[in-house]
């Protein structure tokens, strides 16, 4: 009888440390996919802040330089990385919808509206702390 005693709680005591183990690696898992996850939205905020330089009127009539290549390849990033966050893809298709506007002027003045907004969703949805930065910190550009 105590030899039976023993040997259940040999075999309690391993079933909790693989549950354990299983559980552990589970949780694991769980957290580096979802810091991979920001980590992608992230890298793709950041190219998009480091290239909207090129959206800038440097000696142009226009708003875009076609020739923004990196600003674009990460703008094109966005529906993949951002899939599941509505309100980002949403602010996307708004602001690629006002690059259709035909009037230069009103183009110009909704695509920076559009921008700024998309901007905003982009860096909530990427977990980017930027609650208490006003619009000319989203708007502002270094081109020396």
């Amino acid at each position: 009888m105590l030899e039976g005693q023993r040997m259940r709680e040999i075999i309690l005591t391993l079933t909790a440390a693989i549950i354990s183990g299983i559980l552990a690696t589970g949780i694991t898992i769980f957290i580096n996919q979802r810091n991979e996850k920001i980590r992608l939205k992230q890298t793709v905020v950041d190219d998009i802040f480091g290239y909207k330089y090129q959206l800038s009127d440097v000696g142009k009539n226009s708003i875009f330089d076609i020739n923004s290549k990196g600003f674009i390849r990460a703008m094109n990033r966005i529906p993949i990385i951002f899939h599941d966050e509505e309100k980002v893809l949403k602010a996307y298709d708004k602001f690629y919808d006002t690059t259709l506007i035909a009037d230069q002027e009103e183009r110009k003045k909704k695509t920076e509206e559009a921008l700024l907004d998309l901007l905003k969703e982009l860096c909530y949805s990427a977990h980017i702390k930027c609650n208490n930065w006003n619009d000319s910190r989203f708007k502002r550009v270094f081109n020396i």
